[in-house]
């Protein structure tokens, strides 16, 4: 079961030198067609930290092709995850752990951001089987080392934009995570991690393998809840398929099972999209996404990652679906 201390670093002195620690902190303003990741990768062992920001607001394959871009691959490491600051200008207090966080930034060209993370029903655990029906079948295989930590949480987002002068309202619900574990910068696997969240009462996610050069179909779900009414019920089963144009998706249509045996269908289509590459060993083909689900509009991300191996393996194929 998760705790408050789990907000903060997890590596000792015997950890390995590839010891991974992130946040990711995620807004959207669907009006404007604009979606923000605010996303922090530590490497303790090492000493050393990476943020990215990322703003998109429209449909291209290229990440330099969007809105703001601010990646610092070389930064000193923080000393807690409770309470940090780094070179870039970011800033980020656990001002309650798992349950409010605060985010400042102040970049470049006059953008900043001020919002306020308040989160739904504490963190959903993909490694409690109390609470994951999926991870009992995944403790022991790799996937425990790579996320050996790893928590999905969802809340209402609130705050102020101001991307190169311009200002915005941000007021929405989205899903972030947090990962730690040894994890590796080449040979990672290909997954399609999204979610949709239709207000505080209904939010889903799911995480799934993928082979995208060969088939629009998911492959084996990983993990994925239903957050209804502030609860959570983990996913069962999935079936689902993208339609992309070369790696980026474009239009998602799925069904989810939970726990209870409710059974979702859902179609998305992209109102946004850019290769996000926050550090150079993986490629996020990220879409910002809206979801219909009978009728009622929802907003969130697909991400769909591969490592760059991979992409460059399978070159001609990716280029032909």
């Amino acid at each position: 079961m998760l705790t408050a201390a789990d907000a903060e670093f997890h590596h000792t002195k015997d950890s390995p030198w590839d010891w991974c620690e992130t946040n990711l902190f995620a807004f959207y303003i669907p009006e404007a067609r604009i979606s923000g990741t605010i996303y922090m990768c530590a490497r303790p062992m090492v000493g050393a930290a990476m943020a990215d920001i990322t703003i998109q607001d429209r449909l291209t394959s290229s990440w330099h092709d969007q809105l703001y871009i601010d990646n610092q691959q070389h930064m000193p490491c923080p000393a807690s995850l409770l309470d940090y600051s780094l070179p870039n200008g970011l800033h980020v207090k656990a001002v309650e752990p798992l349950k409010y966080y605060r985010i400042d930034y102040i970049g470049n060209d006059n953008t900043e951001l001020h919002l306020d993370y308040h989160l739904f029903a504490g963190p959903f655990d993909i490694n409690d089987p109390a609470m994951d029906p999926m991870a009992e079948k995944r403790l022991g295989s790799a996937w425990d080392q790579a996320m050996r930590g790893h928590y999905e949480v969802t809340g209402h987002v609130t705050g102020e934009a101001i991307i190169r002068g311009k200002k915005y309202k941000v007021d929405c619900v989205e899903t972030g995570d947090r990962s730690w574990g040894p994890r590796k910068e080449t040979g990672n696997r290909n997954t399609v991690w999204l979610h949709g969240s239709y207000g505080k009462d209904l939010t889903f996610h799911l995480f799934a393998e993928a082979d995208p050069a060969r088939s629009e179909e998911y492959g084996e779900l990983i993990s994925g809840f239903v957050l209804e009414d502030g609860k959570y019920y983990g996913l069962t089963d999935v079936k689902g398929r993208t339609e992309r144009r070369f790696h980026m998706p474009m239009s998602t249509e799925c069904e989810i099972v939970d726990v209870r045996g409710k059974r979702y269908h859902l179609t998305g289509s992209a109102i946004n999209s850019g290769a996000w590459a926050p550090f150079p060993a993986m490629v996020y083909y990220q879409s910002f996404m809206r979801w219909n689900l009978d009728g009622k509009i929802g907003y969130g991300a697909q991400i769909d990652s591969s490592n760059v191996e991979y992409i460059s393996k399978n070159r001609d194929l990716l280029l032909t679906r």
